[in-house]
């Protein structure tokens, strides 16, 4: 019989909101928010551990399918951490923060504290929601695991193994897409040539945002792997809202809005929008001319 470590929920979720509380009085001391961006994806794998380390430390037990979700977590986290860290790192406060910094002159610490670090915190806990209910499940009772000492270790039943089969390979179809993707961007904005041009080439000639059609993908497939690691319909109910909820913050709200925002003034854009889906990769569309 499955149960939740009530603690490891709470411990996860306080981790979470109270890293980002450090982070922004950090932000004050180095006056710089962009440190937001590299947080905001080394919050999560936070998170993520947490739940993990509390539950089977506290139960004695884990399974194979929460460390599965854990190791792709981490290696989603680590490696967008990193690539955000080469690109802004030594390179001053990013536009976006600038512009919030001068608009919000009055009640910017209070502005900052809520509408960015812990928004972003929020967001955060939305995006790994089902991991970390996933790892705050443990077993009554010993059943399908493997006995080391005082610790058991569960591993898959037959029907365990075809979601996370199914997730995983989702999850590396999203992983390619966004690492493929900033590595192209980069390239393509290192070289002085593209001074002032839009990238069109590679996967960013089939979708305006490869990188976020990525994430968005690797959260579906996070939530379909968590299938294999509860019983309970309800639950996966509140597993299905997270992914979407999501998606629609970065289609509508924090991501493509924000970037788009600054590339629509560029010479070119406004036809590559015309012709080129903005998340779901597809062949460009033939505009007509006028």
């Amino acid at each position: 019989m499955l149960e939740i470590d009530v603690y490891s929920l709470i411990f996860s979720y306080v981790g979470i909101f109270a890293f980002m509380m450090i982070m922004f009085f950090i932000s004050i001391l180095v006056k710089n928010n962009s440190i937001v961006d590299i947080c905001w994806s080394l919050n999560f794998i936070l998170g993520v551990y947490i739940s993990f380390l509390v539950t089977s430390l506290r139960n004695h037990q884990f399974n194979l399918v929460q460390i599965i979700l854990t190791s792709l977590i981490s290696i989603w986290g680590f490696r967008l951490a990193y690539h955000i860290a080469r690109r802004n790192v030594g390179k001053g406060e990013d536009i976006r923060y600038q512009e919030r910094r001068e608009s919000w002159s009055k009640n910017f610490y209070l502005k900052s504290f809520l509408l960015i670090f812990m928004l972003q915190a929020l967001w955060a806990s939305i995006a790994v929601t089902p991991v970390i209910f996933a790892n705050s499940i443990f077993y009554e009772s010993p059943w399908q695991a493997w006995l080391i000492g005082t610790w058991e270790i569960y591993y898959p039943t037959v029907w365990q193994i075809v979601p996370v089969a199914l997730g995983g390979v989702v999850w590396l179809l999203g992983f390619f897409f966004e690492a493929i993707g900033d590595r192209q961007l980069k390239r393509f904005i290192k070289n002085p040539e593209n001074k002032g041009k839009i990238i069109e080439n590679g996967l960013w000639k089939y979708t305006r945002h490869p990188n976020y059609f990525g994430e968005i993908t690797m959260s579906w497939a996070l939530y379909f792997i968590t299938f294999a690691n509860t019983e309970w319909a309800h639950l996966l109910v509140l597993f299905f809202v997270a992914p979407l909820i999501y998606q629609i913050l970065i289609r509508y709200f924090t991501g493509v809005p924000e970037v788009e925002k600054h590339l629509i003034t560029k010479p070119g854009y406004k036809e590559y929008m015309e012709r080129t889906n903005v998340l779901f990769p597809w062949f460009p569309k033939k505009i007509k001319e006028k």
